[in-house]
């Protein structure tokens, strides 16, 4: 019993008068002295640091798109930590990369300054493991095709284009398989609408990509420009020619002439004469029992966007 309460009394004048607080502030002083100078020392390690490669050639297929970059780097505690927090990642072009038979290959001795420079630590000493890295592709054929513009145009009344829709550029490249190349001969666009124009138009129109889903496009989109003026109507008489008539007779027509009706734009208007058009009946074209002629316009300017005749039968008589 007695050792019993020397125990509890040792226990109650000792321990009370210990400092905890200043046992344990000396105790995270003494580690965090300690971590400094383990961190200040320097060491040779091992790293691996990932790469990610990107911008695949468009006439090219290639299945690897990532790897991995092992280095030997002398640095300091401090760096190491650092650079593993940081977790640092290389990203770098395909299109830059040397290419051979089958391989497009990254030298990192080509690009060590580049890859230094994003790791954004200044090393002591760097000895790089990987020398290279191959990255295996499978060459595609390629051809150049024409597109084809699906964009429907309505005019506001009393306007139109007489030149053709413009598009740049008129054809386009694409890549793959050459079995599916050889099929294609033409590429559209998307379908567009452009309602009651009635001034120039230019803008932009994505290729239909969808129609062929194994194939690489060079280009998504094209441009188009459609020039519009102000168009008025014109009307002029002008004389009937025969043609293929009977050589046995002479032949006599009714009316001589016909109004030909023509659309052209308005300063476009004083160019156009009526010897610009030539309006004919044809009689290798007349059917058995037929007693009238049927005229046709032949000739009419290029300017001029649409036109029609104010009649479409001609009488005509045979006399032998």
């Amino acid at each position: 019993m007695m050792f019993k309460e020397q125990v509890q009394r040792l226990n109650k004048t000792t321990f009370k008068k210990t400092n905890f607080k200043a046992f344990f502030f000396f105790f995270i002083f003494a580690l965090l002295i300690w971590l400094l100078i383990q961190f200040s020392k320097t060491y040779t390690k091992e790293i691996s640091v990932p790469i990610q490669f990107t911008e695949i050639p468009k006439d090219k297929i290639v299945n690897k798109t990532k790897g991995t970059i092992k280095m030997r780097v002398t640095e300091n505690g401090f760096g190491l930590a650092w650079l593993s927090i940081r977790n640092p990642k290389i990203i770098s072009s395909l299109k830059d990369l040397s290419v051979t038979k089958n391989n497009i290959t990254f030298l990192t001795e080509t690009h060590e300054s580049e890859i230094l420079s994003k790791l954004r630590i200044n090393f002591e000493k760097v000895h790089f493991i990987t020398k290279k890295i191959n990255i295996p592709f499978i060459q595609k054929e390629t051809k150049k095709i024409p597109v084809v513009p699906i964009i429907d145009v309505s005019y506001a009344p009393g306007y139109n284009s007489d030149e053709k829709l413009v598009i740049q550029p008129d054809s386009i490249k694409i890549s793959g398989a050459k079995k599916i190349l050889d099929s294609i001969q033409f590429i559209s666009t998307q379908k567009i609408t452009l309602k009651e124009v009635s001034s120039n138009k230019n803008g932009k129109v994505k290729i239909d990509t969808a129609q062929y889903s194994n194939v690489t496009y060079y280009q998504n989109e094209i441009n188009y420009q459609l020039k519009t003026k102000k168009f008025t109507e014109g009307r002029l008489n002008i004389p009937i020619e025969i043609l293929n008539a009977p050589k046995d007779a002479s032949v006599s027509i009714f009316p001589k002439e016909v109004i030909v009706i023509y659309t052209v734009s308005l300063d476009s208007f004083e160019e156009v004469s009526k010897n610009d058009f030539l309006v004919i009946c044809d009689f290798n074209d007349l059917s058995e029992n037929q007693n009238f002629l049927i005229p046709k316009i032949k000739k009419k300017p290029s300017n001029v966007t649409a036109t029609r005749l104010n009649i479409n039968k001609v009488q005509f008589v045979l006399k032998r």
